[in-house]
């Protein structure tokens, strides 16, 4: 899920000529939502970007469903999970592909299957569900990571879910598998936000769909989680914790 469209007026500014000051406040303002904006206030703001989605776009259901048949040999070698957005640019997500905007549905997928150890997830209805309630701006902006809450909540499994970065650990503790929205980049908002699946089995952590070969590094904790993906830059906006 990108935020690109909020910062394109400031970079089009860092294009031109500018004083080394002028940097410096480019430089600043790709890094202020993360740094100086509660958490909670941007996920008030995508809910209510949710809540007034005009659902201008086109049904995608029959397309995902016989594009996702195709899929199915990979996520079976892959032990059940979707680990490689990037090949998903065949199904569709509100106007935009799955390898552009899905994250968070993967990540609901990912959570499903280690809950459930099922091969039968049916996720072109669960793209449906998000787009009927839950798909930001058509799909430019991703999903609401509340609405990912919601979803789980609705289907009876037990759920909560915070903002606060100090709750992350607790809830990675309590719940057998989490969903966490994360900035790429605490210090550059171009670099988007993402969706990441975090499953535990035996007191180990695994991260999915997070670059090739993620689910092959283990961690000890949420917290352990937070500091080593993306190479230490990431910062939490939300956590989901997931159990039957």
């Amino acid at each position: 899920m990108s935020l690109k469209v909020f910062f394109l007026f400031f970079l089009l500014l860092s294009t031109t000529k500018c004083s080394s000051e002028e940097s410096s406040f480019i430089q600043f303002l790709k890094g202020f939502i993360q740094n100086h904006l509660p958490n909670e206030i941007l996920v008030n703001m995508i809910e209510y970007l949710r809540k007034r989605n005009k659902h201008d776009f086109p049904d995608n259901f029959q397309k995902n469903q016989a594009a996702f048949k195709n899929h199915l040999p990979t996520i079976k070698r892959n032990g059940g999970y979707i680990e490689q957005q990037s090949k998903f640019s065949d199904m569709s997500y509100g106007l935009k592909p799955l390898s552009y905007n899905g994250c968070g549905l993967i990540a609901t997928y990912n959570v499903i299957f280690h809950l459930t150890g099922s091969y039968d997830i049916d996720f072109p209805t669960i793209i449906k569900a998000f787009e009927n309630d839950g798909i930001i701006l058509n799909g430019y902006f991703g999903t609401s990571m509340v609405a990912i809450q919601d979803y789980f909540k609705k289907k009876g499994y037990k759920v909560t879910g915070s903002s606060k970065n100090e709750d992350f650990n607790n809830i990675g503790n309590q719940y057998n598998a989490c969903i966490i929205t994360v900035f790429n980049d605490v210090n550059d908002i171009t670099d988007g936000m993402h969706f990441i699946a975090v499953t535990k089995k035996d007191g180990k952590y695994t991260v999915h769909n997070n670059g090739y070969n993620s689910s092959s590094v283990v961690y000890t904790s949420i917290d352990d989680v937070m500091k080593r993906i993306n190479s230490g830059k990431a910062k939490g906006l939300y956590i989901v914790g997931v159990s039957k």
